[in-house]
C-alpha cells in the first residue's frame, strides 16, 4: 500500500493515494501498530512521496529497498550467501575488500561461514543447516570453471579420500598445481588428516601418481596378473604416506591464508597482541571514522603492501628524498599510511613487512572520506613499554561542554588508576588554553578508558604525552 501509495502521489491520483490510506492503516493495525502511530506513519509517506526526487527513482529504489530489507530480515543466511556469491567477481586480495567486509557482517548477525572443504563446499557460497558453506571460487587462483570439475567429480564419485586420490580423479588440465596448492594454503583439505606443510611437500608426488593412473584410464591398460588383498593395501599405504616434515610456523600458515582468502581464517597473528595494543594505541581502524582531518592518533598493528618511492622535488639540496607508503593491519582493518622522507630518514629502518609496531601520526582526510595516517613516529612493540607515552592530556572545550564535564571526566578516570601521568588542555570562550596537570590522581592508559573519554567528549579531545 505504501508503494502504490506513493506511486499514485508522483501522478497526483488521489482516489488511489485515500484507497490506500485505508488499506495502509488497517494493515498496520491488525499487524500490532497504534492507531496514532500508524497515522504518524502514513502521513510521513505522504510527505515523502511529495517532495521526493526523483520521484521515479525514488519509487524503484523503494520496492528495492523494502524486498532487500524483508529478505534480510527472514531469511538471513540465505541473503548473505548471496550477497557473498555476488561479491566473488570483484574480489581484490590486496586489500580489504567487500566480500571480506560481508563476512565480518556475518560475524555481528551471529552466522557461522564454515571455511572451505573440497568435500562439502560449493563453487559459490551455498546453505547448508543453516550455515554458510564458504565458495571454493572465492579462492585465489581457484577459477570457476576448476572448482566446477572438481565438484562434478565429488558429485559423481563421492568425497575426495586423500591429495593422491584427488589428484588421481582430476585432470592436471581441469585443476591445476596452482589450483591445489591454493586449496591446501586456504585450509580446503585440511580434512584429509595431514598437515598443510605434508600436503604442499607431497603435491608433486601425488601429482605424478594422479598424471600415471589417468593415462592407465585413458589406454585401457589393465593388471592381468591382478594382486592380493595385503599388496593392495601395502601398495595403497605405500602411495598415501606424505613426507614427514613439521608443520609451518603460525606466522606462515596465517600468511599462507590471507594470500588466498584476502583475511586470515584460522585466527589473526595480532591476536596474541591484542592487550598490548590496546594498552597503547587511542584508536582502532574501526574507530577512525568518528575522528577529523589533521588529529592526532596512535595506532597499532601490524605492517604489509609496502611500496618506496622519492619524491621529486625537495625544498633543499640534499635533503633525503626517499619515503614509503604501507598498509597498518589490526584486528579491525586496514589503514593506508605514510612516512615522508624526513621522518624515514629517523624511522625507516623500523618500517618491516610483518612489523608489529606502534605509529604516531595525524589523520589526512584531503582526498575524500578515506582517511590516510601520515606518520611521524614508529615505535616496535617490544619496546612501547620504555618508550611509549608517558601521560594522557584531555581536552575540554568550553563552548561544547557543560558544567557537569569536570565531574563526569572524574568519574570515568577514578575507574583507571595507574602510573601514567594526567594533564587537562582548557579551551577557553576567548580561546585561550589553559594547560593543568593532576598532582593525585595517577591513570592507566588503555583503549577502553581512551574511547569512553571521546564518548562522552567527542573526538580529538585525548592526546597522548610521549
Amino acid at each position: 500500500a505504501a508503494y502504490t501509495c506513493i506511486k499514485a502521489i508522483s501522478k497526483k491520483k488521489e482516489e488511489t493515494i485515500e484507497a490506500n490510506r485505508e488499506q495502509f492503516l488497517k494493515g498496520a493495525i491488525d499487524e500490532g501498530l497504534p492507531a496514532t502511530r500508524a497515522r504518524d506513519l502514513w502521513e510521513m509517506i505522504v510527505k515523502f512521496a511529495g517532495y521526493g526526487f526523483n520521484k521515479s527513482h525514488s519509487t524503484a529504489y523503494a520496492l528495492v529497498a523494502y524486498q532487500t530489507a524483508w529478505l534480510k530480515s527472514h531469511y538471513p543466511v540465505e541473503f548473505m550467501a548471496a550477497l557473498l556469491t555476488g561479491d566473488l567477481p570483484s574480489r581484490n586480495f590486496s586489500k580489504k575488500d567487500a566480500l571480506v567486509e560481508h563476512m565480518e557482517d556475518c560475524q555481528r548477525m551471529e552466522i557461522t561461514v564454515v571455511p572451505p572443504d573440497v568435500n562439502r563446499s560449493g563453487v559459490k557460497f551455498v546453505v547448508a543447516e543453516n550455515r554458510i558453506h564458504f565458495a571454493l571460487s572465492a579462492i585465489k587462483g581457484c577459477g570457476e570453471t576448476a572448482m566446477t570439475a572438481l565438484v562434478a567429480e565429488r558429485d559423481a564419485q563421492g568425497p575426495f579420500r586423500d591429495l593422491f586420490d584427488f589428484c588421481e580423479r582430476l585432470d592436471s588440465s581441469a585443476c591445476s598445481r596452482s589450483s591445489i596448492e591454493a586449496l591446501i594454503k586456504a585450509g580446503a583439505m585440511d580434512q584429509f588428516g595431514a598437515t598443510r606443510a605434508q600436503l604442499v611437500a607431497g603435491l608433486d608426488r601425488a601429482l605424478q601418481a594422479g598424471a600415471t593412473a589417468q593415462a592407465d584410464r585413458r589406454s585401457g591398460q589393465l593388471n592381468l596378473f591382478g594382486v592380493s588383498d595385503d599388496d593392495e593395501e601395502q601398495a595403497i599405504a605405500a602411495k598415501v604416506a606424505l613426507p614427514d616434515v613439521p608443520e609451518m610456523p603460525e606466522k606462515d600458515l596465517l600468511a599462507a591464508e590471507r594470500e588466498v582468502l584476502g583475511f586470515y581464517l584460522t585466527s589473526h597473528p595480532l591476536q596474541q597482541h591484542a592487550d598490548q595494543l590496546g594498552k597503547f594505541a587511542s584508536h582502532t581502524t574501526a574507530r577512525l571514522a568518528g575522528v577529523g582531518d589533521r588529529q592526532k592518533v596512535t595506532l597499532g598493528g601490524m605492517i604489509s603492501s609496502l611500496k618506496y618511492s622519492n619524491v621529486k622535488r625537495v625544498k633543499e639540496p640534499g635533503s633525503p628524498t626517499r619515503y614509503v607508503m604501507f598498509d597498518l593491519d589490526d584486528l579491525d582493518g586496514a589503514v593506508r599510511c605514510i612516512l615522508w622522507p624526513t621522518e624515514f630518514a629517523t624511522e625507516g629502518d623500523k618500517i618491516r613487512p610483518d612489523a608489529i609496531v606502534l605509529l604516531h601520526g595525524v589523520l589526512d582526510r584531503r582526498g575524500g572520506d578515506e582517511a590516510n595516517l601520515v606518520v611521524n613516529r614508529v615505535i616496535d612493540l617490544a619496546d612501547a613499554e620504555s618508550v611509549m607515552t608517558s601521560g594522557m592530556a584531555v581536552r575540554i572545550d568550553h563552548a561544547r561542554h557543560g558544567p557537569d564535564t569536570i565531574r563526569h571526566v572524574h568519574e570515568i578516570l577514578r575507574g583507571y588508576p595507574g602510573a601514567r601521568r594526567l594533564e587537562f588542555r582548557l579551551l577557553l570562550e576567548d580561546g585561550m588554553v589553559v594547560q593543568m596537570k593532576s598532582n593525585r590522581m595517577k591513570i592507566d592508559i588503555n583503549q577502553q578508558l581512551c574511547q569512553r573519554l571521546e564518548e562522552h567528549l567527542g573526538a580529538g579531545c585525548v592526546e597522548m604525552l610521549n
